[in-house]
């Protein structure tokens, strides 16, 4: 979809301060060596709940270092889209709501979507055809991916997870990105990839044993190959870049920048650097590999990274890639206007009693 006035009109990013190393994971038996040459993985970040770390905080966190970054007052509000993947803080609860209430929005819609991975891209579009040339929305995403649920180690096959959050206030003033397009694609024929044979009668969260992705896939590949997976995914990523590029009016080559996943190195080149026909050089995966995959907040803290790194210039065109399990695939094509980034670091932990603020 084709944007003809909408912007990011600030955004923030929390990435906890604690790191588990790669090499310590391996020498203790938590993270095969295998997965360690196929993936590069250098580091995860690792965010502690007894700190008040947890997915909804540090949503919270990024959602206020938006608002203040874009000077918008929360009152001015319109909708709240929260992307969450793995678990949202509790059973039977709105998460978005609870953002609304801490970030001191009075009126808006709360909605919680679960597009997985291409959430924070799924979340602007949603908030522009809200939107629809007035007004303003917010797009947060975040995830906690904790034992005994998850294991960011070992709970996947080719990619370690991260935690931490990312957030956008998008609306019609202007602000240091313009958003020239948005699309999303995708196909509904690979949703049994992350279900496998798992029952559905049953929630995992009482069980004594982690997710098992790699399980999952393997009963997906009873059914359909993997091989079919990956033509579709191919297929399906290479149209959603097209489509983008095309409303937006770019041509392949005018991208300074591409935003992939933080997924790890022989994913990266079979599932995004091929289809989209890039290289490492061209992404800050080298920065993936040190944070780990954080789910729908890696193209925002992506974008955070970007922007404070110094190496933008004025009228640099990116595009910001999210494939979410379902299968979803989101582009969006993004143009920097120059606007300085703020001066203080909201990828730093900042505690109180009472959690992170």
């Amino acid at each position: 979809m084709k944007w003809d006035s909408l912007y990011i009109e600030g955004f923030g990013s929390y990435l906890p301060e604690e790191r588990e190393f790669a090499a310590e994971m391996v020498a203790s038996g938590r993270y095969s060596k295998v997965e360690h040459r196929k993936t590069g993985q250098v580091s995860a970040v690792v965010a502690r709940p007894e700190r008040g770390e947890t997915a909804p905080e540090m949503a919270v966190a990024a959602g206020r270092s938006a608002l203040t970054d874009a000077g918008t007052d929360p009152a001015d509000i319109d909708v709240l889209v929260h992307a969450v993947v793995l678990h949202n803080g509790l059973e039977g609860w709105n998460c978005g709501a609870y953002l609304q209430s801490e970030l001191g929005i009075e009126e808006c819609v709360p909605i919680e979507i679960r597009t997985a991975c291409a959430g924070a891209v799924v979340g602007m579009e949603l908030v522009g055809r809200w939107c629809a040339g007035s007004g303003k929305g917010m797009v947060t995403a975040s995830d906690a991916w904790q034992l005994p649920l998850f294991d960011r180690w070992s709970s996947d096959s080719g990619l370690v997870y991260g935690d931490g959050a990312g957030a956008l206030v998008l609306g019609h003033d202007g602000g240091p990105f313009r958003v020239l397009s948005t699309s999303v694609v995708s196909d509904p024929l690979l949703e049994r990839m992350h279900r496998g044979n798992d029952s559905m009668a049953m929630p995992y969260y009482g069980s004594g044993a982690p997710i098992d992705l790699r399980q999952r896939v393997a009963a997906f590949a009873e059914a359909r190959s993997t091989e079919e997976f990956w033509t579709r995914n191919t297929a399906a990523l290479s149209r959603c870049a097209e489509t983008a590029l095309a409303d937006a009016g770019t041509a392949h080559a005018d991208i300074a920048h591409w935003l992939v996943p933080n997924f790890g190195k022989v994913l990266l080149r079979k599932q995004c650097f091929g289809p989209l026909k890039i290289d490492a050089g061209q992404t800050l995966a080298a920065r993936g590999w040190e944070i780990g995959h954080t789910g729908a907040a890696d193209p925002v803290v992506g974008l955070d990274l970007l922007r404070r790194s110094g190496t933008l210039t004025p009228g640099d065109r990116l595009l910001l890639t999210g494939i979410g399990v379902g299968f979803t695939w989101g582009c969006a094509v993004l143009e920097y206007t120059g606007a300085p980034a703020p001066t203080t670091d909201t990828n730093k932990t900042n505690e109180t009693k009472e959690g992170v603020r």
